[in-house]
């Protein structure tokens, strides 16, 4: 009993970390981009995504869109950088206090011949009171290139749009999203045959005028 107590007054403090600290201690221009893991609906996502590109469509006849799936992303969220992204928030030491021992100590072990258990430097339990504003908060800081151009989040997912008249191109700004993924060793491809074939490992579209009624 004391170990399944023990996993409920976790989630329970974790939600209220967020709501009192964390949440409030993010800038809200960095959390408008992200539409999952907040009170907004799936479908608030799907309305935002259609109305820019209504709104792009009015000015280009055609907009590039590209759809990018970070590979395990809360698995391979690395320790020391979210803490460091966390010491930029204005949050009190205590909460800081609290989220080191959740994210440490952690270790896994498979047995075979006798093989010893590990501790684990990466990943956050999707399934906790704090883990999904944690991945917000590691994500917060990837935006588009161009003001022209327009990024916007659901979980792991990140899609991207790219009008016809942009001074940016679709291929700059995935490059800009390899390298802000690559400089906090978050995975955008899960194979390197993936990686090889370039943007085949994520999925592009082109939406033009003529072919969309609003």
């Amino acid at each position: 009993m004391l170990i399944p107590l023990a996993i409920h007054l976790s989630r329970i403090t974790g939600k209220i970390i967020v709501q009192r600290w964390l949440q409030p201690a993010i800038p809200p221009a960095k959390l408008f981009d992200q539409f999952a893991f907040k009170s907004r609906l799936s479908t608030a996502a799907l309305v935002y995504f259609t109305h820019q590109l209504a709104k792009m469509l009015e000015q280009n006849d055609y907009v590039k869109c590209l759809m990018v799936d970070f590979t395990k992303a809360f698995d391979t969220v690395d320790h020391v950088i979210l803490l460091s992204k966390l010491a930029q928030l204005n949050l009190p030491a205590f909460v800081i206090n609290w989220i080191c021992p959740f994210l440490t100590g952690k270790s896994q072990q498979c047995k075979v011949n006798g093989s010893d258990a590990i501790n684990i430097g990466l990943s956050i339990v999707q399934g906790s009171g704090i883990g999904p504003t944690l991945y917000i908060v590691m994500k917060s800081d990837l935006c588009a290139l161009s003001e022209l151009n327009d990024i916007f989040k659901y979980a792991d997912n990140t899609m991207l749009l790219v009008p016809e008249h942009s001074d940016t191109e679709l291929e700059v700004e995935f490059n800009h999203i390899k390298a802000w993924a690559a400089a906090i060793k978050l995975l955008t491809f899960k194979s390197e045959q993936d990686k090889r074939n370039g943007f085949q490992a994520a999925n592009d579209y082109i939406f033009s005028s003529t072919a969309c009624c609003w």
